[in-house]
């Protein structure tokens, strides 16, 4: 693993979101105002994963979700020593890539986007750890996925299970309560509010306290889902 290596997935990557396929892809799913906005951002993280699959397998790594891990274990691995404005070319890159994303997929404006402070990322990404964890939440989510029907698959019902984590984390923790979580942190009232936060947020997300916010509370919410790492390393047939 190498800077050169890294630059180079993270430009091919770019690239195709914003000129190849990924941005077909992209851009059809602007156009479908029939999906909800949950299936809408799956299609569009499946868009997302498919170009960085089809960059790195030129690479030599697995096409397929081992690939991209393996490859993002590297590249932590590998940022620990590599200088801090190297750090942060690929830190904004990841961003801007990101950014470009769900700007197209949602139809968003890049310009539009207006940053926050550190102080009030952790702020707001606190009051959102608060509200994951919160009984009501849990108690929804762990009802939602004891009703899915067993699959003999183990892979589809964990898919099942992570709609429907996504769905609550969508239309209850964000969007849900009055006033709206969205609304009380400054992002607006509607559904696109919601991607317009995560687009915001993006610019912070690999703050070591905000990690440590949002990585306890998923780590709550995927155990009531059965989807802790011993439920998925189980399914996978692992030990």
């Amino acid at each position: 693993m190498n800077k050169y290596l890294v630059r180079g997935v993270q430009d091919g990557t770019s690239f195709y979101i914003q000129h190849g396929v990924g941005q077909q892809r992209l851009i059809e799913i602007s156009k479908d105002d029939n999906e909800t906005l949950v299936i809408k951002w799956q299609r569009c993280m499946e868009a997302f994963l498919g170009v960085q699959v089809h960059v790195m397998a030129g690479l030599g790594y697995k096409p397929d979700e081992n690939g991209i891990t393996l490859y993002n274990q590297q590249v932590a691995v590998f940022l620990q020593d590599c200088a801090p404005d190297i750090q942060e070319e690929f830190r904004i890159k990841g961003r801007d890539t990101w950014r470009e994303v769900l700007g197209t997929a949602f139809s968003i404006d890049l310009g539009s986007i207006e940053e926050v402070s550190i102080v009030d990322a952790r702020n707001i990404m606190h009051k959102v750890s608060q509200r994951m964890q919160e009984q009501d939440i849990l108690d929804k989510i762990a009802k939602k996925c004891a009703g899915i029907t067993p699959n003999d698959n183990p892979q589809i019902e964990m898919a099942q299970k992570h709609h429907m984590v996504q769905e609550v984390l969508v239309h209850d923790v964000y969007l849900g309560g009055e006033p709206k979580l969205v609304s009380e942190c400054g992002f607006g009232e509607d559904e696109i509010a919601y991607v317009r936060m995560q687009m915001i947020m993006a610019e912070h997300s690999q703050d070591p306290l905000i990690s440590q916010y949002v990585g306890m509370a998923m780590m709550h919410i995927l155990k009531v889902a059965g989807l802790d790492v011993d439920a998925m390393r189980k399914a996978r047939g692992g030990t």
